[in-house]
């Protein structure tokens, strides 16, 4: 029995000792040969001091190639600063010639559009998008960092006659680049005419003929440079947070005010609805049971048609127009023109705005606040512009587009993003109908601020309460032709106060720096 028992005894020893003998050479092999190169880097990394000078990241570009977001420098003076700490002598250094990546800096343009990274810190630390394209199209531009460096020893010193070494991961054809549909020429513009004047809020400029996007900018502007370096002192966040650059206001969804009686217009004119018998008179205000409509001011507008009443921006008006055609018309010409969806530009984040239902306009003062643009009705800067490409389209649809292409580094594309036409929303006829009105809203109604002799715009302002604030949003939608030129642009201010510009001055100042420097 017990020589049994010993025998048992040994054998489990021996099964034992096999079994760690299997595991340490399984570990073994794993270290060596399926993570040894990897190790080996790393430990290489351990006794370097390195500089890291590109993120090895595709570039995202305008239509016409050039880099939203980044710049290259020499990068012997910028790196001279970091490897001197390790004492490396400054005659290894003397004819080291590279051109770092600035990723971001001050002047990057559309960094709510482009987004950000970390900045890697070595070169086996690739970084992932963190909001915007570089988030969305993280795969597409992914890449290892490059760096250069100096081996050290234990106290962190350069080992005398090793030089300066460089990691450098190459491929034949990446790292992608992301090709957008925006022009640089125009966001810069955009972005330096706003800026002084839109605190919080969004301008967008768009190709009606193919939906591309060409200038976006949300305001107060995302510092990127700041994020991407890193090591920002708690009160430099906190003055930063003030005002919420994180979100991108072209796609956030706000009450619109006014510019949605640009639907009800449309709506009214595809009905062919007739003007109230001896048409509509305004004396300045709507009662509705027992509540008391205002027009801006009080201004009593006198006799009315559909064309002067959009011109005025007349309440009274849109309010009757809205319970003539009745709340199932009203809310299916919203969706008609896609509100309550959103066009699908892949920023994520993108707000669908909010079309009532029939059963949430139970009461006529719940169609009146839709009339007007308030109530549970909201959308985004970026659906307004589809609105307004639209009616440039003579009725057709077509879908925002932001991104072109994705192209190799050697130019090849490797995938194509086409314009997308949507379904026919109303007649030729309406749109130009349409047209002529908000042409007129320009040259001679609420809109006058927009009007210059430097281009022809067609377009509707609007101001949208905000209940239980000392402030309003100010829109400004429209169509916009030059010499050279044929646009749609949406200027949103969200925090307007009759001391400041309206959304439409605002638009103006834009669009006559955008003649000028052609």
């Amino acid at each position: 029995m017990r020589r049994h028992r010993r025998q048992q005894r040994i054998a489990v020893m021996i099964f034992v000792f096999m079994l760690a003998a299997g595991l340490l050479l399984g570990r073994v092999f794993y270290l060596q040969l399926l993570r040894g190169k990897q190790l080996a880097a790393q430990a290489v990394a351990q006794r370097s001091g390195t500089y890291v000078y590109a993120s090895g990241r595709g570039q995202i570009l305008d239509r016409n190639g050039k880099p939203l977001h980044a710049k290259q420098e020499p990068v012997t003076a910028l790196a001279k600063q970091e490897l001197i700490a390790y004492h490396t002598p400054l005659e290894v250094m003397s004819n080291f010639a590279l051109q770092e990546e600035i990723r971001y800096h001050p002047g990057s343009l559309a960094t709510h559009i482009t987004g950000y990274i970390k900045k890697p810190r070595n070169p086996l630390q690739p970084q992932s998008g963190l909001s915007g394209l570089e988030r969305s199209f993280n795969e597409e531009l992914w890449g290892t960092p490059s760096a250069i460096g100096v081996i050290v020893d234990a106290k962190g010193k350069t080992i005398p006659g090793l030089g300066i070494m460089e990691w450098q991961y190459r491929h034949f054809r990446r790292p992608y680049n992301l090709v957008t549909t925006l022009d640089a020429k125009l966001q810069e513009i955009v972005e330096r005419e706003a800026a002084g004047k839109i605190k919080k809020g969004a301008v967008i400029f768009l190709d009606p003929a193919k939906g591309d996007i060409l200038a976006m900018a949300s305001f107060p502007r995302l510092p990127v440079e700041k994020l991407y370096q890193g090591g920002i002192t708690d009160e430099e966040l906190k003055q930063l947070e003030l005002n919420n650059p994180y979100i991108n206001r072209a796609i956030m969804q706000y009450p619109t005010g006014s510019v949605f009686k640009v639907v009800l217009a449309a709506a009214a004119l595809e009905q062919k609805l007739p003007e109230p018998e001896g048409l509509f008179i305004c004396k300045g205000s709507y009662d509705l049971g027992d509540t008391v409509f205002r027009c801006y001011q009080g201004t009593a507008h006198g006799v009315l048609d559909l064309h002067a009443a959009l011109a005025q921006s007349c309440n009274g008006y849109f309010i009757d127009l809205a319970l003539r055609l009745g709340k199932d018309v009203v809310v299916e010409a919203a969706r008609r023109f896609k509100l309550g969806q959103p066009t699908g530009i892949p920023l994520g984040r993108e707000a669908t705005g909010s079309v009532p239902t029939i059963s949430d306009l139970r009461y006529g003062g719940d169609v009146a606040n839709m009339a007007l643009g308030q109530g549970k009705f909201t959308a985004t800067p970026l659906q307004i512009a589809r609105i307004m490409a639209i009616i440039a389209n003579n009725g057709r649809d077509v879908y925002p587009r932001l991104v072109a292409k994705i192209i190799d580094k050697n130019g090849n594309t490797v995938k194509n993003f086409p314009v997308q036409y949507g379904a026919r929303i109303i007649s030729h006829g309406v749109a130009g109908d349409l047209q002529q009105m908000l042409t007129t809203v320009v040259e001679e109604g609420t809109a006058q601020y927009a009007f210059s002799p430097l281009y022809q715009a067609a377009g509707k302002s609007g101001t949208a309460e905000v209940a239980g604030a000392d402030y309003s949003h100010s829109w400004f939608a429209a169509i916009v032709k030059t010499k050279e030129h044929r646009l749609v642009a949406v200027v949103f201010v969200e925090e307007w106060r009759p001391t400041n510009a309206t959304a439409s001055a605002v638009f103006k100042t834009i669009m006559e720096a955008v003649v000028r420097e052609g």
